[in-house]
């Protein structure tokens, strides 16, 4: 058995004839109508009954010993993960659209669970979760960039969706939202536009997207930053509506001549949260280099807009947080380890105690037992970084995560938007209530740079 977050690094060792062994099986799997019957139950000589048991096929044998064989069974305490257990309630699941960590969570649930139910392996053999499950992973390993691309829609997605649901009520007070909280996609409101429109988190998000599909150059970011302002690019319906100050200065200043990374602000009262909200594609870009290389290339990519050092450590923790949910770890986990690594490193860095001391509540305490009152939505980046971590934290799904975001107000979108980056991620693309996607604006144009965004990375 592999531990959890060793597994992706797991899967990525196998070799095509060490899945084959598995997916030899599937034409069987699909061919065959009953997998195990119930025996027991039969009167002894003394009176007595045999206790019932489940007995189960070849087949089912079989495919229990390989994926046993080639390590698909991690270590994580499957009993406590709702997720699993609500999408094999679900007989319509497409398991398509899950990668292979937790696809491999779903074989490990339903392992375990027949342990304590017996019958439980083969109900879900018969009800189609396990070939479905096998088939996923099938398309996967044939699909290369399968997972990644999963991943990267979750991002896009999920910050979108999320920043939609926010803009009809941005700059309400919580009070106010609190007498009619925002439950579902509705539009109009703050600035007049139909549901499913993203503001300029989604916009520069996906200009940070765009450039990412061609080689990272922080000169081609500034060039779509300033397209946006000037030429409407990547805006929901055709026009910018709106844009936070030190983002619109930055800009003009890059359209200006000046080198990106020199544009933003870098004293302490330009620390809102317009780098924060656009950060999370830079990902997929830097997730697999060193930990030095990773603070160096977020600091760059911050300070297009806001290059102060907290800017950058809030933008720095955020992608640290979403690099350790893509490899495999819950989210507690994530939190407690970063506690250790970002403090250590910032250390390591000689940065100001002073300036690491401000995320003392991430770094030192446990946010997800403040209540709501202690948490501030405002558009200073502590703010909206405390809060859409102490939204994660304190919910169980992409949907509740990012009500509750939104429903803090004030800078509504933006902390919806932080939240549901990292919502979608752990939770996964099939959590975003589909009705909400069919409503965002440009969803096809979404699909496409995320497909495009998919395809760069996996050629790296």
């Amino acid at each position: 058995m592999i531990k959890l977050e060793k597994l992706q690094e797991h899967i990525q060792s196998l070799k095509k004839d060490d899945w084959n062994k598995l997916f030899v099986l599937l034409p069987e799997i699909e061919s065959t109508k009953k997998f195990g019957e119930l025996k027991g139950c039969e009167r002894q000589e003394d009176g007595s009954y045999t206790f019932p048991y489940w007995y189960t096929y070849e087949i089912v044998d079989r495919v229990h010993h390989i994926i046993h064989e080639l390590k698909l069974i991690p270590v994580f305490d499957w009993s406590s993960w709702e997720e699993g257990q609500s999408i094999l309630e679900n007989q319509n699941f497409d398991y398509a659209t899950l990668d292979s960590i937790t696809l491999c969570k779903l074989l490990t649930t339903i392992v375990r669970a027949d342990r304590f139910n017996d019958g439980f392996l083969v109900s879900n053999f018969e009800n189609g979760a396990v070939p479905g499950i096998i088939k996923a992973l099938k398309l996967n390993e044939t699909n290369k960039n399968a997972p990644v691309l999963n991943q990267i829609k979750s991002v896009l997605f999920g910050v979108a969706v999320a920043d939609a649901l926010g803009v009809p009520v941005e700059f309400r007070s919580r009070q106010t939202i609190r007498n009619n909280p925002v439950t579902n996609m509705v539009g109009y409101g703050t600035y007049n536009l139909p549901a499913g429109t993203w503001s300029d988190d989604s916009s520069l998000t996906f200009c940070l997207a765009e450039a990412l599909t061609q080689d990272f150059d922080l000169k081609l970011i500034g060039q779509y930053f300033v397209k946006w302002v000037d030429e409407n690019y990547w805006t929901p319906r055709g026009n910018v509506f709106d844009i936070g100050m030190a983002t619109k200065q930055a800009i003009s200043r890059i359209a200006t001549g000046v080198k990106p990374e020199l544009a933003g602000g870098s004293d302490a009262s330009s620390n809102g949260n317009g780098s924060l909200m656009r950060i999370l594609p830079l990902l997929f870009y830097l997730q697999d280099r060193p930990i030095n290389e990773r603070f160096e290339i977020t600091k760059q990519v911050s300070s297009i807009t806001h290059g102060h050092i907290r800017s950058v450590i809030a933008c720095f923790y955020y992608l640290e947080f979403a690099r350790l949910l893509v490899s495999g770890k819950d989210k507690f986990s994530a939190y407690t380890d970063l506690q250790t690594e970002i403090t250590s490193f910032l250390t390591s860095r000689s940065v100001s105690p002073t300036e690491i001391a401000v995320f003392d509540r991430l770094l030192k305490d446990e946010i997800y037992k403040l209540t709501e009152d202690k948490i501030k939505s405002s558009g200073y980046v502590l703010h909206t970084l405390e809060a859409s971590i102490w939204c994660l934290l304190t919910t169980d799904s992409y949907k509740e995560a990012v009500l509750k975001a939104v429903n803090l107000g004030e800078d509504t979108d933006t902390t919806g938007a932080v939240t549901g980056g990292l919502a979608a991620l752990l939770y996964g693309l099939n959590s975003i209530p589909k009705n909400w996607i069919k409503q965002i604006a440009r969803k096809d144009d979404i699909e496409n740079l995320a497909e495009r965004l998919a395809n760069k990375i996996a050629s790296r």
